[in-house]
Formats: C-alpha cells, structure tokens, sequence
C-alpha cells in the first residue's frame, strides 16, 4: 500500500507531530513509548487499513517515473484510512489468513532474521513510505515507525502474546535496513550528487538529506561513527565477520536440523561466520574466544568422564546449553549485545553467564547417570557370559562344584546360620550331582554367577 504526501503530511497532523525517536542505547524510553497504555496508542494516526479491505493487501507497484507513489484506483487513500487502533488492527478477524510469523519456526511459518522475505519486505516498507528527510533512526518520529508497522501488519498475522517480540524485531530490522539504504545513498550522492536520487524519492526529501549530509555537524558525527566501527582498542584486530547476506540465526537454524537440537551451538556459530576455509580467524579475539571456551568445555567433559572413564564412550559430553553457558561466560559483551553470536542475541539473553557448570548441574547429572547406566548393563553382559564357563567346570569337577554350592550356601544364610553350620559336627559331605547346579538353589534368584560374586547391579 502507498500514501501520497498529503496523505502522509495529514496523518502527522493527526498525530501531533511526535518528536524524534530516541536511541535505543539510551534505555528504555523507546519501550516506553509504546506500552504506555491504551491511552497512548489511541493517540497514535488512523490506521492505513480498511474496514473493508483484506488485511492481506500488499504495497501496490508504483510508478517509477514519479517521486510520488501511485494510488489503486480501486483502494483511494481515504478509503484506507480510518480510526483503528494499532490494536484493533492486530485483533482483525481478516488476519487469519495471512502469513503466520513464529520464532520457532513450525511448517508454514517464518521469522525475521531466518527468512529473506520477511527483511526484504521491511526494506520494501521503507522504501516506499519514505515521505520525510530523516536521515537516520533517531530523527524518525515515532508516529512515522507506527505508520511502517501497520503496512507490516497488513502482510503477516502472529499470536498476540508475541506482539512486542514482534515489535521489537520488526524495529531492530528496520534500523539496520534504514541505516544501510540511506548510507548507499550517501556514498552514490558523493560519487555522482543528484543524479544518484532513487526513482521512488521525492525530490524535497532528498534535497532535506543531501542538507543533513552537509552539515558540518553531520560530518563529524558521521566520521566519529566511522572510527569507532574501526577502532581497535584490544589490538586483536577489527571486529568483523564472514557470515555475509546469511544471518547468524539461519546458520544457526541449518546446523540444529542436522544435529538434530533445538538450542543454537554459539562455539559453533563464532566458528561458522568467524573462521576462514583455511581454519584460521579473521581476527585475534574471535580466535581467543573460541579457544579458551574450547579448553573450558575439554576440562568440564574430562570431569565428567572419571572413575574408569567408560564413561566417555557412553556420554556424548555437555549438552549445548551447558557449552552457551560457558561461552557467555567468556566472550565480552557490549551495550548487552553477546560477542560473536549476532543476530541470536534473543538467544543469549536466556543464557547466564555466571560460573561455569558445576557438578550439580541437572544436566551434568542427567549425562552421569545415562554413562553409569551404560556401564552396568555393559558389565552385565558379561557376567551372563562366564556362567557357561562355571557351569561346565562343574560338570567336568565335581570338587569344584562343592567349593561353588559351598560358597553359595554360606552367602544365603545368616550368620547365626553360618556359625552352626562351621561345626564339625555339622559339617556333613555330601555327593554333588553336576545337573543340580544348573538349577537354581532359590526359585526366582540370580544366576550361578552373580550369587557367587554377590554382584548387585542396581
């Protein structure tokens, strides 16, 4: 769907021209702005959606050869337009029938960062409904964020107790994919001034940023940005990645349906967007994360597996959220932002980043006893194997099968039982009969070997 500027210039009368957005890294004023009630959302513009109208219309094409978007003759901007809420938008029964958006991801459903046709659909948003010069995230009203987030809402349908994860994603999106158009646009504009003005860009909008790009003021800000994306404060190098168009969250995405595990490995996101096809890092702090947190998880394992270390073979180590615990713990984080995990920073958020797993962890002693439980059945096995060897020696040596039912006879009784039975006067010899021993002494007890062992397997 598009809007004309008089359109647009009326839907911020109607929203009282909201100030500028503040940034995100300035707390949770932006949060605030958006939950602060019915109240406050009543405030916001009408929405672009009609009552009449399938929630599930798409930006029409617009006319490549204007600065302004056209208009369906079927669908006139006045006819969109209407007094729903924001809420009453996302509870509209038409909405059924959209494109589900879920993070979990089940059959028919996609997700921002995992899909390219969600993030290609909020550039197209910006694109198209770019009617005022703001030249970055903070200049951008919010009221003008609520307009893109409708048009959003028309294309894709989620449950509401996911509304303001949506929200958010849907924002977090729509900055990267702002910051990186508008810094095209300034490096085509240096290279070829107006004649680098897009098709779709009114001609006062773009007049309003080459404005900004000249400011003095601007310049600085925009060259101390710079620098610091290209300091390096550690001397291990500039942070930087190999995941290219591919987010960190599709990768992630890939390697747990081969793997078969609902958690993200981040030692093996880090290695995926970090490491280069000849195994080395592109740079020094991604190479010191992913060893230190390797060494850790190697000492943590090597714990696990002690006594006859059988327990190697049957334990398949710590479990990956075991292994993200200990990353958290290593990597650094920045303005809460993890270190080397990307767009999986919903992910990490779960993840404490206390002191490494201990030896109380349930999940530690889940895998100690599956081990131990391995091992009792592998001893079990054989032991079932030598009593064919006991019970032919016993046919072959009919002493020997004295000694054995002596032995037997000892470990059942009591010891009163036992002290009677040493006597000389109780000891009475008696022949041994080789079939007997294949019988067992009491009905329903373990074999001939285990009772003269006296092994206990659980």
């Amino acid at each position: 769907m598009s809007f004309s500027r008089k359109d647009y210039s009326r839907f911020l009368s109607q929203g009282n021209a909201p100030a500028p957005r503040a940034s995100r890294s300035q707390g949770n004023a932006p949060r605030a702005s958006r939950s602060q009630g019915n109240a406050s959302r009543n405030c916001n513009p009408p929405s672009p959606a009609s009552q009449n109208q399938q929630a599930g219309l798409s930006l029409p094409p617009s006319n490549p050869n204007s600065p302004n978007p056209s208009h369906s003759a079927t669908h006139p901007p006045t006819g969109r337009l209407n007094d729903l809420t924001l809420e009453e938008l996302l509870d509209s029964p038409g909405r059924q029938s959209l494109q589900r958006l879920d993070p979990n991801r089940p059959p028919g459903t996609l997700w921002f960062d995992i899909d390219g046709s969600v993030a290609a659909y909020d550039r197209k948003i910006f694109e198209r409904v770019f009617k005022e010069p703001h030249a970055n995230w903070t200049q951008t009203p919010n009221a003008v964020v609520n307009l893109w987030y409708e048009s959003f809402a028309q294309m894709y349908n989620w449950d509401k107790f996911i509304n303001e994860r949506v929200r958010d994603e849907f924002e977090d999106k729509l900055k990267d994919r702002m910051s990186d158009q508008v810094s095209r646009w300034k490096g085509k504009w240096k290279n070829k001034g107006d004649e680098a003005k897009p098709k779709l860009i009114d001609p006062q909008v773009w007049a309003g940023l080459v404005r900004f790009w000249r400011d003095p003021k601007s310049e600085i800000r925009s060259i101390n940005s710079r620098n610091a994306r290209y300091h390096d404060p550690d001397g291990l190098g500039i942070s930087k990645h190999r995941s290219g168009q591919t987010s960190f969250k599709s990768r992630a995405r890939k390697h747990c349906e081969e793997t078969v595990d609902s958690t993200p490995n981040f030692l093996v996101v880090l290695e995926q967007t970090h490491r280069k096809p000849d195994g080395t890092f592109i740079d020094r702090k991604s190479e010191e994360i992913y060893k230190e947190v390797s060494s850790r998880i190697e000492e943590e394992e090597s714990q696990l597996f002690t006594g006859d270390n059988t327990e190697s073979s049957a334990s398949g180590g710590l479990s990956v959220a075991a292994k993200n615990k200990i990353y958290a713990q290593v990597a650094p984080r920045k303005k809460g932002r993890l270190y080397g995990v990307g767009s999986l920073q919903h992910e990490a958020s779960s993840v404490t980043a206390g002191p490494a797993p201990t030896h109380n962890d349930p999940v530690i002693l889940s895998e100690k006893l599956a081990a131990a439980e391995a091992r009792l059945q592998l001893q079990a096995e054989k032991i079932h194997s030598f009593d064919a060897y006991f019970e032919y020696l016993a046919e072959k040596d009919p002493v020997f099968a004295a000694c054995i039912e002596d032995h037997l006879n000892r470990q059942m009784q009591t010891p009163q039982e036992l002290r009677r039975a040493t006597r000389p006067e109780a000891i009475r010899p008696e022949p041994i009969r080789p079939a007997e021993l294949r019988q067992e002494l009491v009905p329903d007890q373990p074999p001939l070997l285990h009772k003269l062992f006296n092994f206990s397997l659980f």
